[in-house]
C-alpha cells in the first residue's frame, strides 16, 4: 500500500510556494524598518542585512538557486558588494577626522 502522505520536495510543494513568495516583500521591506530604525532603538546595517540576505535563502530554498539567480543578478550582486565596502571604509574615515 502506497503511503498517503507522498515527500514531494520542496519545489514542488504549492503552499511553502505560496507563502514564500507572499512573505518575500515583507521580509525586504522589515528589512529596511530595522536598518532606519536603529538610531531610535536595537537594530541597524548589520541585523538589516542578516534579514535581507535571509529573505533570499528563502527564496532560493524554495524555488531553486537557479531561479534566485534570475531574480539578483551576479553582476548586481558584485556591484552591491563593493559599493557596500566602499561606504564601510568611508565611513571609517570620515570617523577619524
Amino acid at each position: 500500500m502506497a503511503n498517503p502522505i507522498s515527500r514531494r520536495p520542496v519545489r514542488q510543494n504549492l503552499i511553502l510556494r505560496v507563502v514564500a513568495k507572499s512573505l518575500f516583500p515583507f521580509i525586504l521591506l522589515f528589512a529596511l524598518y530595522v536598518q532606519f530604525h536603529g538610531d531610535f532603538g536595537p537594530g541597524g546595517g548589520f541585523q538589516a542585512g542578516v534579514i535581507f540576505a535571509s529573505a533570499f535563502i528563502l527564496y532560493s530554498l524554495i524555488f531553486g538557486v537557479e531561479n534566485a539567480r534570475s531574480v539578483i543578478s551576479f553582476n548586481l550582486l558584485r556591484v552591491i558588494s563593493a559599493l557596500g565596502l566602499l561606504l564601510y571604509i568611508a565611513v571609517g574615515v570620515v570617523a577619524l577626522t
